[in-house]
């Protein structure tokens, strides 16, 4: 399978670690080895999670 349009002399295609579906590696690289929605998906989470951990140590929950 090619990467994408860009990089139609490539034939090959990375395949992200959490949902499995095939990403162009040249056009968003990663290191971890997923691709670009699941990466936002996981900063989101990780924001939200810490959100609400600061509301809990400013309202001296822990």
């Amino acid at each position: 399978m090619t990467c994408c349009e860009k990089h139609s002399e490539h034939n090959h295609s990375k395949t992200c670690k959490i949902c499995k579906s095939e990403f162009c590696h040249d056009c968003h690289p990663s290191a971890f080895g997923i691709c670009e929605k699941c990466g936002y998906k996981i900063l989101i989470v990780l924001v939200v999670v810490m959100v609400i951990a600061s509301y809990m140590a400013w309202f001296g929950v822990f």
